[in-house]
């Protein structure tokens, strides 16, 4: 696990490699969490049919017994594409 302290940050960052899924409406998306911090997480996706300001449900899936999934309610600040790959930049809402 890397922590990074970037200057223009308030939180920390921890780059990590976890399952995530995104739930909007009926539809759930499977992804990769990049990064996460207390105040969001960075998603990368196959596919996204998410728009800025959509308010979405996040599962970010731990694989161990001693730690429950982390569930949050999160709005999309932010869409991106990068090598075939859809970038999503969150922030928490609420932590369920």
């Amino acid at each position: 696990m890397l922590i990074t302290n970037d200057e223009r940050r308030d939180f920390r960052r921890m780059a990590i490699e976890a399952a995530a899924t995104i739930t909007i409406g009926d539809t759930q998306l499977q992804g990769t969490c990049k990064d996460l911090s207390s105040t969001g997480m960075l998603v990368e996706l196959n596919e996204a049919y998410l728009n800025p300001e959509d308010i979405v449900q996040i599962v970010l899936s731990t694989h161990d017994s001693r730690f429950p999934p982390l569930d949050v309610e999160a709005r999309i600040v932010r869409v991106s594409e990068e090598d075939g790959m859809f970038i999503v930049a969150t922030e928490f809402l609420k932590v369920k």
